[in-house]
């Protein structure tokens, strides 16, 4: 029979031969709006990292489309920002539509109510992540579209030859804020809806989130 010490110690091999995944990183401090601060200044003062202020916008945004298990939608959403940021930065013209880097484009007035509007009902998620397990999804998420490889939704000929993807408008239909089951800008001429895209390895229906192309990409500041 075994010993009790080298089962043990069978273990120990083991752990370090086949580590586990690393333990969860905690969601980060709760903070609070004072003084007539706005959301920004509030958490821009704490100087959040990256990948922290871009989880805590993907948190908050996957809060409020009803599905905020589903790691899919986490990661549609980290993209669609981190497009519009690396649109910014080639486009003038969509600087000045979306925002200039990532802070410009998450506290871009009329845009992310939950990072703009202490009104919004889903503010508070972006101030205080408290779910754990979403909010390991959320940094994820971050994670990979900060590294912008593999970008799941660059797929027409413009977007392969310039590496940049024109998805850049998203619409939640289960949300409490939704109107109407499609967007306003639906059957706009500016964006054309995508249907379903694989994302994270399998598709992300739309009827969970759906998102739009622009329908013609802009003039590049450096092409």
């Amino acid at each position: 029979m075994i010993g009790f010490s080298k089962i043990v110690s069978a273990l120990i091999a083991a752990a370090f031969l086949f580590p586990q995944p690393a333990s969860a990183e905690p969601p980060p401090p709760c903070l609070t709006v004072r003084g007539g601060q706005t959301i920004q200044a509030t958490v821009l003062q704490t100087r959040p990292a990256p990948e922290e202020l871009l989880a805590r916008l993907v948190y908050a945004e996957t809060q409020s489309t009803g599905f905020a298990e589903d790691e899919r939608v986490h990661q549609a959403i980290a993209w669609g920002v981190m497009n519009r940021a690396r649109l910014g930065d080639a486009s003038l013209a969509m600087r000045n539509r979306y925002g200039h880097g990532l802070s410009g484009v998450i506290f871009r007035k009329g845009q992310f109510n939950p990072a703009v509007s202490a009104r919004s009902p889903f503010s508070r998620d972006f101030l205080c992540p408290r779910q754990e397990a979403s909010w390991r999804s959320a940094l994820q998420a971050a994670r990979i579209a900060l590294e912008g490889r593999d970008n799941p939704f660059i797929q027409t000929d413009w977007e392969r030859r310039h590496q940049l993807a024109l998805v850049v408008n998203f619409y939640y239909p289960h949300s409490p804020q939704a109107r109407e089951p499609v967007a306003p800008w639906e059957h706009s001429r500016e964006l054309s809806f995508i249907g379903e895209i694989a994302v994270g390895g399998s598709l992300l229906p739309a009827e969970r989130i759906r998102l739009y192309r622009l329908a013609t990409p802009p003039r590049l500041s450096n092409p």
